[in-house]
């Protein structure tokens, strides 16, 4: 489903370059400016009359009937029906540039073998300044008003279903020229105004998550404009083929080679405000929950960052027992890493059995791909959690072999601060839950083992190796 919407949301802004610099708006303007947007399509897709366009006073107004688009790739296996024509205006500019705008609404039905979907959106206002010289929008703005997706499963996911609202949301998107030549950066961040979304699945409890508001922000540095253009119109040339000729495979493997790394560096972040889940059980709120994420470009060496941050828990009286109330944590912070991911080596792989029409690659044969050493490693630069009795991190590493038989080896250093206040807390929840004395005298015995920073901090320094052969702070403890 995915490849074959993107590229009906390409259709929007490949071939504007070349009309631009006609002044007078006239049908004889309208029929270049269609010709152009059609050029990279498939003869019987640029034949369908899903675009039309015409002079409407200073500007071209842009029709796309997306239903004759789909009509032309829809499938047993992929369908998308219901959609109305939707209406851009263009209006050219100085610098050979357009202004856009266009306010649409949506309603479409896609079906696939994995869910039924429907979505909608009552409003959506865009306006933008494109820029024929790299294809792209310069600058944008889109606010859209009353969004709904609702998802019915199929097959394995028969009887699972989504419903979601968002009230309102607004995209603020700008492209500026990279310090790499032929090269942009792209930014783009936003907002969603009162999230819900309900989740039922046979056999589970529903879940229901909502968000006062969503706060989302995008970047991306060193994109190369030219070759993304090229693949997209690959792509949107080739969507109905069920299979690349040989020509068609290695036109697409130079493509691909082209574009890469792809990006320079990705980063993005989300957070929820004011964030509700419901279950039968009850309600947890959060006041905020943060999500990022950054990689590298696709390279042989590779970093990819993950960090997820919670603040405020508040659970309905009754769901953690009063004898665990205190060790509820405010905040809870969680930084992972995976260094030297050999990302060009997975394209190579994937390429040879595009080209060769191999079977599928196994995910072993990936793995191996990945981390061309035998060794992956997953670092913890952060693992935090802090309550009004115990706040403990924990940092280091673990590395793990690739080969058949695994081994595994850990480096990790946890700090800890009030460590006697924490001790005391469950020997305190321990008179109602007996459970809790081993845990009491477990961490009685850590201390024994520990150093003291110059913070005050507790600290173990903790290894294992592949004999799994444990110390901490130097001493061997024993081997498991």
């Amino acid at each position: 489903m995915r490849p074959k919407t993107i590229a009906a949301a390409a259709v929007f802004s490949i071939g504007l370059v070349g009309v631009s610099q006609a002044a007078d708006v006239n049908e004889q303007g309208a029929r270049e400016l269609r010709g152009i947007l059609t050029h990279s399509l498939s003869r019987d897709l640029a034949r369908s009359g899903f675009v039309v366009v015409k002079p409407a006073g200073d500007q071209y107004e842009i029709t796309y009937d997306l239903a004759k688009f789909f009509d032309k790739i829809n499938s047993s296996a992929f369908s998308v029906t219901g959609l109305k024509p939707l209406s851009l205006f263009a209006q050219p500019l100085d610098q050979g540039r357009w202004h856009l705008k266009g306010d649409n609404s949506l309603d479409a039905s896609v079906h696939s073998p994995a869910s039924d979907m429907t979505y909608s959106v009552a409003s959506s206002a865009l306006e933008g300044i494109f820029d024929p010289t790299i294809e792209m929008m310069r600058s944008m703005q889109v606010k859209s008003n009353g969004a709904k997706f609702s998802s019915i499963g199929n097959g394995r996911n028969t009887g699972r279903k989504v419903d979601a609202t968002i009230d309102s949301a607004s995209l603020t998107h700008t492209v500026t020229d990279s310090s790499e030549a032929g090269k942009v950066d792209l930014q783009s961040q936003g907002t969603l105004q009162h999230l819900s979304e309900q989740i039922a699945t046979p056999g589970t409890p529903s879940v229901d998550l909502s968000a006062d508001s969503v706060d989302v922000k995008v970047t991306a540095t060193s994109l190369p404009a030219k070759e993304l253009r090229e693949l997209i119109r690959f792509f949107v040339q080739h969507v109905k083929a069920k299979q690349l000729s040989e020509s068609g495979s290695e036109k697409f493997e130079e493509l691909v080679r082209r574009a890469l790394p792809g990006f320079g560096s990705l980063n993005e972040s989300v957070t929820l405000n004011n964030a509700l889940v419901s279950t039968d059980k009850g309600k947890v709120g959060l006041k905020t929950l943060d999500y990022n994420f950054k990689m590298d470009g696709l390279t042989k060496a590779s970093s990819i960052n993950f960090g997820l941050r919670a603040e405020h828990f508040t659970p309905d009286a009754g769901l953690i027992p009063p004898a665990y109330a205190a060790f509820l944590p405010e905040t809870v912070d969680v930084q992972l890493g995976i260094p030297d991911v050999n990302f060009e080596g997975i394209i190579d792989t994937v390429l040879e059995a595009v080209s060769t029409r191999a079977t599928p690659v196994s995910g072993e044969a990936l793995k191996r791909t990945m981390f061309p050493s035998g060794y992956g490693t997953l670092e913890f630069p952060r693992i935090s959690a802090a309550s009004g009795v115990y706040d403990v991190e924990v940092s280091g590493a673990l590395k793990g072999s690739t080969k058949h038989h695994p081994s595994y080896s850990l480096q990790a250093t946890i700090l800890a601060r009030n460590f006697d206040r924490t001790v005391a807390a469950i020997q305190g929840a321990a008179k109602t839950d007996q459970r809790l004395n081993s845990v009491s005298f477990s961490l009685m015995a850590a201390k024994g083992f520990a150093k003291t920073d110059p913070d005050g901090r507790l600290r173990w320094d903790v290894t294992m190796d592949e004999n799994r052969t444990v110390t901490v702070n130097g001493q061997v403890m024993k081997g498991l």
